[in-house]
């Protein structure tokens, strides 16, 4: 449970006997009537659906449950990074850097198809940035496989060019932030922050602590 959603695991049934398992993001109740937010959860349903890319978890449907704007998704058997980096304190050990290194870059191919590809052929870079990238919203897959997850602060251009999301709040979180993104330098806010991001996760990975250590941007 989050914030502004909860997520459930289910399994979806069909009439012809079709079923499988699937993660359903359900915006909390008190929510239902506060257009802002009942329509990020929409609008992130919508450009996952846009993007196509391993290290991205895959939404299946956006519909309504009760009333309430539900996301239908892929199910990842997974812990997120911030569950794995304190197990390995708890048990006084560290993540070996390649293996750092390996996720991170996993992080960056997902950033990368986000900002550079189309989602069609012939169609324009969407050219998202995600905004709060950090270790709760990267996940590893017990083989191994590494999502980014989370994209409901994500900007990006819709087909006809308009800027979409959130852009004048400083929100994220502020351990990650780059510093024109906490200092609510909007328009230097682009995918160089959220390159940043993935450094300061790197430099906490190897080091045991964030580079940065307040929770006030």
């Amino acid at each position: 449970r989050g914030g502004f959603g909860t997520v459930y695991l289910c399994k979806e049934e069909h009439n012809d006997g079709f079923s499988r398992v699937v993660a359903i993001k359900l915006l909390n109740a008190q929510w239902t009537d506060v257009d802002e937010v009942a329509s990020r959860i929409r609008d992130e349903a919508r450009l996952l659906g846009l993007l196509r890319h391993r290290n991205i978890v895959d939404v299946y449907a956006l519909t309504s449950i009760d009333g309430r704007s539900a996301v239908v998704m892929e199910y990842l058997d997974a812990v997120d990074l911030r569950y794995l980096m304190g197990h390995c304190r708890s048990v006084e050990a560290r993540i070996p850097a390649r293996v750092a290194l390996e996720m991170v870059a996993a992080v960056a191919n997902a950033l990368d198809a986000a900002y550079n590809r189309p989602p069609m052929k012939g169609e324009k870079p969407l050219r998202v940035i995600h905004r709060d990238i950090k270790p709760s919203n990267i996940m590893i897959s017990e083989n191994g496989s590494v999502y980014l997850v989370d994209w409901g602060l994500a900007q990006h251009l819709n087909t006809t060019g308009t800027v979409q999301g959130t852009q004048h709040n400083i929100e994220g979180t502020p351990a990650y932030m780059a510093p024109e993104q906490a200092l609510g330098h909007f328009e230097n806010v682009g995918i160089r922050s959220d390159i940043y991001a993935i450094g300061s996760i790197l430099y906490e990975i190897l080091s045991g602590q964030a580079p940065y250590q307040g929770s006030d941007p």
